[in-house]
C-alpha cells in the first residue's frame, strides 16, 4: 500500500517569488501524481521540459488556459513571473501533477 501512495502522491517544496502572495518560498505541497490539471489548478511541471538551461528541475505556477492538444498555458501568480507568456504551453507529458493542499 505505501509503494501505491507514494507514486500517487508527492511533497514538493517551492523555492522562489512567482507564485507570492498565494506561495511562498519554503512552502511544501502536496501533488496528486498524474492528476489532469483543469484551468485555476496549482501544477508542477519538469522545468527542463519547457526551459532547457533552467537551473531547477520543477516549476510551479497556475494553470491558464488548456490547449486542445492537452498542454497546459500557465501563469505565475506573481507579475514578475517567467511563465508561459515567456517560454510557451507546457506539454502534457512534463505534467508531475496538481498540488491538492500543503503541509
Amino acid at each position: 500500500m505505501t509503494g501505491w501512495l507514494r507514486h500517487r502522491w508527492r511533497l514538493v517544496v517551492v523555492r522562489g517569488r512567482s507564485m507570492a502572495p498565494t506561495l511562498r518560498d519554503g512552502d511544501r505541497l502536496i501533488v496528486r501524481v498524474g492528476r489532469a490539471p483543469a484551468p485555476g489548478d496549482i501544477v508542477v511541471f519538469r522545468a527542463h521540459d519547457v526551459v532547457p538551461d533552467a537551473d531547477l528541475t520543477w516549476m510551479v505556477k497556475r494553470v491558464h488556459r488548456i490547449e486542445p492538444d492537452g498542454a497546459v498555458t500557465v501563469r505565475g501568480d506573481n507579475i514578475r513571473s517567467q511563465d508561459s507568456r515567456h517560454f510557451g504551453a507546457v506539454p502534457r507529458e512534463a505534467i508531475l501533477g496538481v498540488a491538492t493542499g500543503r503541509r
